[in-house]
């Protein structure tokens, strides 16, 4: 468990106020309400850190300095202006091409204007009913903010999707609703929530299965339904469904230039164009590898000819650069993750496995420069620290392979959650009408179980210790950024946000404790198990019980009949005058066989009885 007993906040900040109020003087609660930010910094919506090394500048100072930066931006507009520059970066284009508000290129060809032919005012599901405007809404939304983060439907109209494909509309219908306001219809989620819930279990388990249910079903990995508590997630079940659905359509096998693979009846389900099946089995990789990571499973795609495969299509398959590098990203975790979780916890094979996972990410940024995004660059990070976690969990304290790693985890931490919070901040879109809340919430679930990972990790080794250094300051300053984060992003009480951010408070009364004195007590789900763990400290501190009581099941005979009264069927064999006897059980087959000169390699004696069919049976042919 990382600690028991609460007492207040670690109490060993070297620092009691925050940079903004210790620059006008201010009492500062920052200590007291952390992981929040102080009082003042909240109300002002200012960056609430602690840095020992602060000096407060002068008045005086700080308006020269703003002054002779309105005189550098002032000159700079003046030039560009004089000498008729028209290649200047407009402040948006410099943004990371990963913000999901920025789609001038959407990655599908949706067809939106296809309702006028299709003669349908309003579409139902189960007896609710939304108008057309309402879907073109939605479908635009989806592929501006969603699709872009997995690519794999090919170019259709909402025409074709809603009459061939119904599940697959309505999950994107339902995805959109609740993570995006639909100004023609506030309440479409709530209305959609339950007959949708009655669609998806009728039809999750319906064979055989379509590419557009495995499609759907991806989605829905991506972005879950929101469920009271993580356990009752259902993603990595839809995500097994989807893969062996796409294993039995044959995706495995398919490639960009396979050609027209036929729809046997045999089959049951049609097969798509290439493409098509080629993008999906991307998803089914990207979403299955993804989750696993973050659920501390192996991957359920991972064997050397599958990887291989994988690795093949993406050099004959044109499909989105950031799409592209983040399953090559996937793939090395893929290929590394095999070998980290089958070898003897040997402290020398997982220094050496983890600095050549270390050395392969940075050299892929430098092979694929071109497209290189933050979002890219985020995945990486929590890869890295997700392995750097599962070697530091089984390495014994004192071990100076194990003091690295915990370095090269504090700043990977950080780095995540300085990208998380430097995109936070990106200014929206001019023709964006949502907030920055409304547009992060678009972003896959892993993205946000990345962030909260790499908080915990700062809070279990570095925040709640016994020592206070700059450090443990820096990483108390990234833990109220990322905490800030999810506050921000809370739509409801207890939606998975705001948990996520009680999470953080709760682990933040802990009594500070050294790390090598933290033991978990799950020890099988890799570098998840500090988050579990986390989770079930924040119970005990709040109280609850951390294990599952089993069910006492009693046994009883009563209402059990008598064995001499089971009724027993005939013996159908028994009475059946046709049935032949067995044919004999050693290794005497048909003389036809036994008389091939190949059989002498299995040194059969030459006395093996002869074989001789039985009366009446048919003879050789």
């Amino acid at each position: 468990m990382m600690a028991s007993t609460a007492p207040s906040w670690p109490g060993v900040r070297p620092v009691k106020t925050c940079t903004e109020c210790k620059q006008s003087k201010l009492r500062c609660d920052s200590k007291d309400r952390f992981p929040n930010p102080c009082s003042r910094c909240q109300a002002r919506n200012l960056t609430c850190t602690v840095d020992p090394s602060f000096r407060r500048t002068p008045a005086r100072k700080r308006l020269e300095a703003m002054s002779r930066e309105l005189r550098e931006l002032r000159d700079q507009r003046i030039a560009e202006a004089r000498a008729g520059s028209t290649t200047s970066p407009d402040p948006d284009s410099t943004r990371s091409q990963d913000s999901a508000g920025n789609a001038s290129h959407p990655s599908v060809s949706i067809l939106l204007d296809d309702f006028e032919v299709m003669g349908l005012e309003s579409f139902e599901l189960n007896g609710v009913v939304i108008d057309n405007h309402t879907v073109i809404e939605v479908f635009k939304h989806f592929i501006t903010y969603f699709h872009p983060h997995l690519p794999i439907l090919g170019p259709i109209s909402v025409k074709t999707i809603y009459h061939s494909h119904p599940f697959l509309f309505w999950t994107i219908v339902i995805i959109v609703a609740l993570r995006l306001p639909v100004v023609s219809d506030e309440t479409l989620f709530t209305r959609l929530h339950e007959p949708y819930m009655q669609v998806l279990r009728e039809e999750a388990l319906r064979a055989p299965m379509p590419l557009s249910k495995i499609q759907a079903l991806l989605f829905l990995c991506m972005w879950p339904l929101p469920v009271p508590s993580q356990r009752d997630d259902p993603s990595w079940l839809y995500c097994g469904i989807a893969i062996n659905a796409a294993l039995y359509m044959n995706l495995h096998r398919s490639s960009p230039r396979s050609g027209i693979t036929p729809s046997l009846y045999s089959v049951g389900v049609v097969s798509g164009s290439a493409r098509e099946r080629t993008n999906t089995w991307l998803g089914c990789f990207y979403v299955s590898t993804s989750l696993s990571m973050h659920l501390g499973v192996p991957p359920m795609i991972n064997t050397p000819s599958d990887l291989a495969t994988i690795r093949t299509i993406l050099s004959e398959h044109t499909i989105s650069r950031e799409f592209s590098l983040q399953i090559r990203v996937l793939l090395i975790l893929a290929g590394f993750t095999n070998v980290l979780t089958h070898n003897s916890n040997d402290g020398v094979v997982d220094s050496s496995v983890t600095q050549l996972l270390d050395g392969e990410l940075d050299t892929l940024k430098i092979t694929f420069p071109d497209g290189w995004t933050r979002m890219t660059d985020f995945l990486v990070m929590v890869v890295k620290i997700h392995v750097y976690t599962l070697v530091i969990t089984r390495s014994r304290s004192g071990m100076g392979s194990r003091e690295i790693l915990l370095k090269l985890g504090l700043a990977t931490a950080l780095r995540i959650i300085h990208l998380a919070n430097a995109r936070f901040h990106e200014r929206p879109d001019k023709a964006s009408t949502f907030t920055t809340a409304q547009r992060e919430r678009t972003l896959p679930k892993d993205y946000y179980r990345g962030l909260a990972f790499a908080t915990i990790f700062l809070l279990r080794y570095f925040s709640l210790t016994n020592t206070a250094n700059a450090e443990e300051q820096l990483a108390a300053n990234h833990v109220i950024m990322a905490h800030t984060i999810f506050k921000t992003l809370v739509t409801r009480p207890r939606d998975e946000y705001d948990r996520a951010a009680n999470l953080f408070e709760v682990l933040c009364k802990q009594a500070p404790v050294s790390v090598d004195a933290r033991k978990s007590d799950i020890t099988d789900r890799m570098g998840v198990s500090i988050v579990l763990d986390a989770i079930d400290t924040a119970r005990e501190l709040r109280g609850y019980p951390v294990e599952i009581p089993t069910p006492d099941i009693t046994i009883t005979t009563e209402g059990i009949p008598a064995q001499t009264s089971l009724s027993h069927p005939p013996d159908m064999f028994a009475s059946n005058s046709q049935v032949e006897e067995s044919w004999p059980s050693d290794l005497a087959f048909a003389n036809m066989f036994w008389g091939d000169s190949s059989w002498d390699v299995f040194n059969v004696p030459p006395e093996v009885p002869q074989f001789h069919p039985p009366h009446g049976s048919m003879p050789n042919i």
